[in-house]
């Protein structure tokens, strides 16, 4: 029984570590707590996400709402970000798949919607006082990460053409009683009939170079575009 417990353990230990130098970052530890470990790539999808859904916009969707969804995004990211990193992507995808529940870790749906209300309340700071992003780094109020993933982010903005879609995120899906083929890349509504399957650049500013980067958009969207 003590070989057994022995063995055991040192295949734990084992698959751990082969875990570790596949997930690297976002591997679990194998004891204690294990917090979800966000980075530029991933906070910039946060930052985005209330700018997008939440403080601009016809609508204002609130935090809750957005928060399943951008942690979707953060999901599907880091699996890219993991997978990507090996040479066999088909493999380390089915491996990403298996392994995940378990060894890799991912941000929790309440760490996410903390992540909105802390970036909201800088961007809040920022629209109704004197604070500048700046100052609220410099006063200690904003940690560096924050203040990187919203530079970024103001910077793509100041440097996208007027009405550019490139750097959009998906649309919140809409909930649909049908099977779909998914949902409007544009305005979330389900794909229920092969007549709303239009794949297209995410922005004309692609030009012929757009084709890796085209997105599932509705007849109605397609038509709307038409129109501008």
């Amino acid at each position: 029984m003590l070989f057994f417990n022995h063995s055991y353990c040192m295949l734990i230990r084992q698959i751990h570590m082969n875990t570790r130098s596949f997930a690297g970052i976002y591997a679990r530890k194998l004891r204690g707590p294990s917090r979800f470990v966000w980075t530029l790539d991933t906070l910039r999808i946060i930052v985005r996400g209330l700018f997008q859904f939440h403080r601009c916009g016809p609508s204002r969707v609130s935090l809750d709402a957005i928060a399943p969804h951008l942690r979707a995004l953060v999901c599907d990211r880091v699996k890219s970000i993991v997978c990507d990193s090996h040479s066999n992507p088909d493999f380390s995808e089915h491996y990403f798949e298996r392994i995940c529940a378990r060894w890799i870790r991912l941000p929790s749906l309440r760490a996410v919607l903390l992540k909105l209300q802390e970036c909201d309340s800088y961007a809040s700071l920022v629209g109704s006082t004197e604070a500048t992003y700046d100052s609220l780094r410099a006063d200690g109020f904003m940690p560096q990460l924050a203040y990187e993933a919203f530079d970024a982010e103001i910077s793509r903005i100041q440097h996208s053409h007027s009405g550019c879609r490139l750097h959009l995120l998906p649309a919140i899906p809409r909930s649909c009683a049908e099977p779909s083929w998914g949902s409007c890349f544009l305005c979330g509504e389900g794909l229920i009939d092969k007549i709303d399957l239009n794949w297209l650049p995410k922005c004309e500013c692609l030009g012929d170079e757009g084709t890796s980067d085209e997105v599932l958009v509705c007849s109605s969207c397609v038509e709307d575009m038409a129109d501008d």
